[in-house]
């Protein structure tokens, strides 16, 4: 076998450890080759580190390296996990397993296999799909079967080389501090792979493994049923409008069609070209449906069979993007994140209402999405923020629904959407079929998507928002950056006017400066599990509110090498005339923002 001699005895022992572990010729054959060409700064990259858990679990590019997602990770994750449920959870809850569900990436369904056969060796049931799944599949089963836990392999939206590992709690939610540091923890003292783990060949027929799809599948399509009112159902069937639909390349075409049929709507268009599970996304360059590019064929189809409305999913479908083609202007309506979360609310309080319930009703946004949510729900319940991250959104989620409170939706401006507790995790496909429901309703009266939208506004105030970011891969020059903006009139002087917007509120979360001293960054109710109620540890976030009523946040992401910011303005417009011009003077206000905080040519940032 051959050994690492790069003269770096650290590297050394982490390679040739690593060899010593790994079993898969196509990770081994990676690492010899990078040692016969002495790619010793590669090898410390991947070799030296390990993954940490950012999004409720491990996302990464595939190939060799404790930095990497491949075998040697997958087995060591699933070791430390089973290792960290055997402590934490009952027996009860251990009879009744883990779920473990994947997309149709490369190795998806390989690692799905791997972390099945850590827990059937260590005597735990397993709930294995027995193919592609949507993402809240793996949530709802979880909550379904009483499970200790749950695992989707998924990579989501992130580009054709990349997977990932997300963890979900008993409670259907993705996992949060601790649990996740705990982790990481146990899967430091569960290095070592038994022979027997590699062995896949008859994890299938296992008698501790069962595969779940087709129950999950029918008690899923039962509870989106019922997440609608029956005068919804009819007027589903009635209106029978056209829906072109996109998976994109994903897993979420077969779960549609079904959810469709199950709440009496049409049959979805399908664009055939990105229909079927395709590790390679070969129709577009990133499959993320926030990228314009994305719903081109979409939006092609639509006008050939004259549908309006198109529904993208991410490739696990656990987002959705939603475009509206106007007749009038000959053109399309791509809607944002927060606005669909703003007509997704306005929606289920309105089938809220419907029901006469008396539950005390609670809608919640991350703290970077729009407050339109806010002014819709007051006077007729509750608003919450939570951090960034649907794992957030989720226990919150719950939490509140143990207090015999009602969590009624939950959004964040990255077109994620909760609209039913049952799944407390965004959902692409109840959430495409609560779009198509109240586009039926509208188009049967004459109206439309974006009219709506625009009645909101003039009803709630005109929420205008943007959103955008930029690449940068170097950690040095975020540090610089930030540590520009905390000395900008000196040290520990924070900028006290950008453009014409004078700053009368700062937050800093990762510093925990707060000017004034009191602000919390924004109105929010103080629950519990939030993420607001603790230390941020997430990296950079820093939150400027202006007297003209301009709010602008910069953070950088969890999970990909991106700077973003989000803007917020709040004003009186009732006509889309009048929300064209703000939205114009509004993008100014920004800009100025972004140049002078940021400085993106300064700093090389890519656009």
């Amino acid at each position: 076998m051959v050994t690492c001699q790069s003269g770096d005895h650290k590297l050394d022992v982490a390679v040739n450890n690593w060899l010593k572990h790994d079993k898969n010729p196509k990770t081994i054959q990676e690492v010899e080759d990078d040692i016969a060409h002495a790619r010793w700064d590669k090898l410390r990259k991947t070799m030296l580190r390990r993954q940490k858990f950012g999004t409720a679990g491990l996302r990464g590019r595939m190939g060799a390296g404790y930095m990497c997602m491949n075998d040697v990770v997958i087995l060591q994750t699933a070791q430390g996990l089973c290792s960290y449920v055997q402590k934490q959870c009952n027996q009860s809850q251990l009879r009744n397993g883990i779920v473990v569900g994947y997309d149709g990436r490369y190795n998806s369904k390989r690692f799905a296999e791997l972390t099945a056969k850590v827990f059937v060796s260590a005597s735990i049931p397993v709930h294995l799909f027995s193919a592609v799944c949507p993402t809240p599949y793996v949530s709802f089963a979880t909550i379904l079967y009483g499970a200790a836990a749950g695992v989707m392999v998924t990579a989501s939206h992130n580009p054709k080389d990349d997977n990932g590992y997300k963890v979900y709690w008993g409670n259907g939610s993705q996992i949060i501090t601790p649990h996740d540091d705990n982790i990481l923890d146990e899967i430091r003292h569960c290095l070592d792979i038994p022979e027997d783990h590699w062995d896949i060949q008859n994890i299938r027929s296992h008698p501790l493994v069962t595969d779940c799809l087709e129950e999950v599948t029918t008690e899923y399509l039962k509870y989106i049923q019922n997440s609608l009112n029956e005068n919804i159902l009819e007027q589903n069937k009635t209106a029978a409008i056209d829906v072109v639909y996109s998976a994109m390349h994903g897993v979420g075409y077969e779960f549609v069609v079904k959810a469709f049929e199950a709440v009496n709507l049409k049959a979805p268009i399908s664009v055939v070209q990105q229909q079927d599970p395709n590790p390679d996304f070969p129709t577009v360059k990133f499959p993320n449906p926030e990228e314009l590019e994305c719903l081109e064929l979409s939006q092609r189809l639509a006008e050939e069979r004259r549908a309006k409305l198109v529904l993208v999913n991410d490739p696990d479908a656990d987002r959705l993007a939603v475009a509206e083609y106007d007749v009038d202007s000959n053109s399309w309506k791509i809607f944002t994140g927060n606005e669909m979360g703003a007509l997704l609310g306005w929606w289920l309080l309105r089938q809220q209402e419907a029901r006469g319930a008396a539950a005390e009703v609670y809608v919640i946004a991350s703290i970077v999405s729009s407050k339109m949510l806010r002014a819709l729900v007051r006077g007729k319940g509750e608003f919450v923020e939570t951090l960034t991250g649907f794992k957030w959104m989720g226990n919150t989620t719950l939490l509140l629904a143990q207090q015999g409170k009602l969590p009624l939706f939950a959004f964040e401006e990255a077109i994620g959407y909760m609209c039913n507790h049952r799944v407390p995790d965004k959902d692409g496909v109840s959430a495409a079929v609560q779009v198509a429901s109240l586009a039926s309703q509208l188009y049967s009266k004459g109206s439309s998507l974006a009219e709506q939208l625009v009645n909101l506004y003039a009803e709630y105030g005109y929420h205008v928002t943007h959103n955008s970011y930029y690449i940068c891969h170097e950690p040095a020059t975020i540090e610089r950056i930030f540590r520009r903006i905390r000395n900008y009139h000196g040290p520990g002087e924070y900028p006290r006017k950008v453009g014409s917007s004078e700053i009368v509120q700062i937050n800093d979360f990762k510093t925990g400066h707060r000017m004034p001293e009191h602000v919390n960054g924004n109105c929010r109710l103080k629950v519990v599990g939030t993420g607001l109620d603790q230390d941020y540890t997430s990296g950079e976030m820093v939150m400027f509110a202006c007297a003209d009523g301009l709010t602008v946040t910069v953070r950088t992401s969890g999970t990909e090498p991106k700077l973003k910011y989000y803007a917020e303005l709040v004003c009186r417009a009732h006509t889309r005339t009048e929300q064209e011009e703000m939205d114009v003077k509004m993008r100014e206000m920004v800009q100025q923002f972004v140049e002078e905080l940021l400085q993106p040519k300064e700093n090389g940032l890519i656009g």
